[in-house]
């Protein structure tokens, strides 16, 4: 027992070191942001397409191993832009991809390994490989107190509503409306929240 022990603090030693390096990792990717605000934590390391137009309120957390893509299409119809607010949390792995406009509220929960995307392949030409049919774009918003529990993909032209939960590994295709808890493939609301009653209540699928 006491040979785990001392492992454990020096583990949590090593812990107190990484914490160092994700400061100063910070400090060096801050200025390549559109903005950042206070207190960001940025962790290392970070994969990110054109961070001008990613733009961070204060106290946002961006967990190791996320990747960030925010671009222009060849066409350039859409100006591409990421906003996230204040004290959202972005979990390890996560990818979110944007090329028109993708907000994020106040106090997200975003889990490990989510995916989040305004767009996607076309593909209705089946004479045309799909790699050469260019993508389409549907807005995404997530509104504030959002949690999306790990794996989950949100895809494009989806408005998850304020306060609304989405379980693990849920694909969400269509609109959650705010205080809302939603789960499965496609995902589908499974709780409401009753303001007259005070009490989340179940939904029949």
């Amino acid at each position: 027992m006491p040979v785990n022990m001392n492992f454990f603090r020096l583990q949590n030693w090593f812990s107190g070191f990484n914490g160092v390096k994700h400061r100063f990792y910070t400090t060096l990717v801050r200025g390549g942001f559109g903005a950042m605000g206070r207190s960001c934590v940025v962790q290392v390391p970070m994969r990110c397409t054109n961070p001008g137009r990613i733009f961070l309120g204060d106290r946002v957390f961006v967990g190791a191993d996320a990747w960030i893509d925010c671009f222009a299409t060849p066409d350039e119809k859409l100006s591409p832009r990421i906003d996230v607010g204040d004290d959202t949390m972005i979990g390890y792995h996560s990818h979110i991809m944007a090329i028109g406009h993708l907000k994020i509220g106040k106090h997200v929960l975003i889990a490990d390994k989510v995916y989040i995307s305004d767009n996607m392949h076309s593909f209705e030409d089946v004479g045309k490989p799909i790699m050469e049919q260019g993508l389409t774009h549907r807005p995404v918003e997530i509104e504030d107190e959002v949690w999306l529990g790990e794996n989950v993909c949100v895809l494009p032209g989806v408005r998850i509503g304020r306060h609304s939960v989405v379980g693990c590994n849920s694909v969400v295709t269509k609109d959650i409306p705010p205080y809302c808890v939603a789960a499965g493939a496609p995902a589908k609301i499974i709780r409401r929240y009753d303001s007259t009653t005070r009490q989340w209540n179940r939904v029949t699928v």
